[in-house]
């Protein structure tokens, strides 16, 4: 039976949720000098999950997983789109990062399309277009020059598309929370595995990638609980907005993490854009808003 729509409550959820992310993620760069990427995952998950597992035990919330490999998958493709994301945060400025992960809306559309047997109007198409030239628009200025490397967190956002896609096609029925912290572990277990690899087998310890087991710092440890609670709780209304919303609709304001991240940057780092990023987000948005009036009104 279909899950009842809710299409105020669940573009509330994600934009909320996307401004939580896109703030708290510019503090990546304290926590990547010091630790790896792996450890990261590690260390936030094996803080998040006791924290919603207990917390929601006392709240009396539904932590069952009703379909277990239906959920396994969904997960396995928003694990593997957030270990790209958060690596490429080492190394590229969170507006160019962003950028990439949030061609995600665009792939939904197809993804969905495909999915659903339905037809893709030439308006839809044409804006997608628009909506990719946007963001390589971002990637280019800030990053320094377009090149293979600059497209790799696109890839995080094919794998993002297909999880949330999945979040409503596989998963209905199921609880935000008991995605949630099934998701966070399944983050603790490969997190755990690159860190035992690389206990063993460390490479070069300035790299954010291939950096052995450290022990943080007191200021890091800081960073990385701020991680984990407010990522727990963006995420959970990313997850719920996707469980109570038309996954097409509801996807175009994931785009709003460019905004909130951009602004967070130059507010908090003095990051700016380029002329050619902001017309980038301009055409993004545009892109969102085109796609969001089509898709509700296609057959």
């Amino acid at each position: 039976m279909e899950q009842k729509t809710n299409t105020v409550a669940s573009i509330f959820f994600m934009v909320t949720g996307m401004a939580i992310l896109g703030i708290i993620d510019n503090f990546m760069k304290f926590i990547a000098v010091e630790i790896s990427l792996w450890q990261f995952h590690f260390v936030r998950s094996f803080i998040a999950v006791p924290v919603i597992v207990i917390f929601g035990l006392l709240a009396g919330w539904d932590l069952r997983t009703k379909r277990l490999w239906p959920v396994l998958g969904r997960n396995m493709f928003l694990t593997g789109a957030m270990f790209v994301y958060f690596g490429c945060l080492g190394f590229f400025p969170i507006a160019a990062v962003a950028a990439g992960l949030f061609t995600a809306p665009v792939l939904v559309m197809f993804i969905n399309a495909i999915w659903s047997r339905r037809a893709i109007g030439l308006i839809r198409l044409a804006t997608a277009f628009v909506g990719f030239i946007g963001t390589i628009l971002v990637l280019k200025p800030d990053v320094g020059g377009l090149s293979w490397a600059n497209l790799i967190p696109v890839s995080a956002g094919l794998m993002y598309a297909f999880g949330n896609v999945a979040t409503r096609k596989w998963c209905e029925g199921e609880s935000a929370v008991s995605l949630l912290w099934s998701y966070m572990f399944l983050m603790l277990i490969f997190g755990g595995l690159g860190v035992v690899y690389l206990y063993f087998n460390p490479g070069d310890p300035s790299n954010y990638l291939t950096r052995g087991w450290v022990w943080p710092s007191a200021g890091v440890w800081v960073w990385i609980w701020l991680q984990a609670v407010f990522s727990l709780v963006g995420i959970g209304f990313i997850m719920k907005a996707y469980l109570i919303g038309e996954v097409t609709y509801v996807s175009i304001f994931e785009y709003s993490m460019l905004i909130f991240a951009s602004i967070a940057a130059w507010v908090l780092f003095g990051d700016r854009l380029g002329p050619l990023g902001f017309v980038g987000i301009g055409l993004i948005t545009i892109t969102g808003i085109v796609i969001a009036i089509r898709s509700k009104n296609a057959i």
